[in-house]
């Protein structure tokens, strides 16, 4: 069940996890929204998951100090997020009971296999009628955005190209090429441990050879390629530089396109890379990122105006 609760917590995020009536008359009040409260035990469970994974990350007065700071802007965020549904409430805004159908199948869509729905329920004490009534919520507040904010919002040409001429350093594409590569890792000891591998050293030896032999760079990557990419046709995706660590980006910047390079050492293992294209750094068009400014100009001001 991959990610399967941070998935739930971040799609639902905007609204607090439902609980019974006593159980709420026993719970810490933490906030007042308006006639609204929000209770410990709802900011624990939006706070467990982020717990999980910080403690993964630090330790001690570290981890204490990271599970405070989110836990403050979780609650800022439980808040906003109930007065942007008490808004939607006040201006009459309604779903239809097909809309709500409809949201419910985009989410089970995201479930990986069968039964993982039932499962992050009952892992989150909810239940179907608890789910729906989150998710017409959820539309709810997104009804009001598109009304009071997106349907508000203009963002004219001169707009977009000023700010392409007022920033010019944001649209400087660095050098960069596309590679295909042959890896041989290294084995586990030799990773941690940070001590060579020669078994692992000869391996990519003859394959480099054969390489060199018979040309057929494709063929020896599917067959023996340890890389996650090995069965992937073509070239990978575009590598800046600076991007890698020191000896692969030496290695691929430095070899021509078309070319191998030679065999490269890096912590993981051995590689022998083949440079596919390759592109100069250069100023992008205003053409190439008109419809990047103009959405990024948008998204701003939205934001702006969710804040007022």
């Amino acid at each position: 069940m991959k990610n399967s609760l941070l998935t739930l917590i971040l799609i639902l995020a905007c609204l607090p996890l439902a609980r019974a009536a006593d159980q709420e008359l026993l719970d810490r009040v933490v906030a007042v929204v308006n006639d609204e409260v929000i209770t410990q035990a709802e900011l624990d469970n939006f706070l467990r998951p982020v717990y999980m994974e910080y403690s993964k990350q630090y330790r001690g007065a570290e981890l204490q100090q990271a599970i405070q700071e989110a836990r403050q802007k979780i609650l800022n965020q439980m808040i906003e997020d109930k007065l942007v549904a008490q808004e939607a409430v006040r201006e009459g805004i309604e779903v239809k009971e097909e809309d709500v159908e409809k949201e419910l199948e985009e989410f089970k869509k995201k479930m990986e296999k069968p039964g993982e729905l039932d499962m992050m329920l009952e892992k989150e004490g909810m239940n179907m009628k608890t789910l729906r009534e989150r998710l017409r919520k959820q539309a709810m507040i997104r009804q009001l955005q598109d009304r009071e904010i997106r349907a508000k919002v203009v963002v004219s040409p001169i707009e977009v190209e000023e700010f392409y001429k007022q920033n010019p350093e944001k649209f400087m594409q660095k050098e960069r090429v596309r590679v295909r590569s042959l890896t041989i890792n290294k084995g586990q000891e030799a990773r941690a441990k940070g001590i060579p591998d020669e078994k692992a050293k000869r391996e990519i030896k003859t394959l480099y050879e054969k390489v060199k032999m018979n040309g057929k760079f494709e063929e020896i990557v599917r067959e023996f390629s340890e890389d996650s990419h090995a069965k992937e046709e073509g070239a990978g995706e575009w590598i800046e530089k600076g991007a890698m660590i020191e000896s692969v980006d030496e290695a691929i910047f430095k070899t021509p396109q078309g070319q191998l390079t030679g065999i490269v050492e890096s912590p993981i293992g051995f590689h022998i890379f083949r440079v596919e294209e390759k592109e100069d750094a250069r100023q992008v068009s205003f053409e190439e990122v008109r419809d990047q400014i103009a959405g990024y100009l948008f998204q701003t001001k939205s934001n702006e105006r969710f804040r007022e």
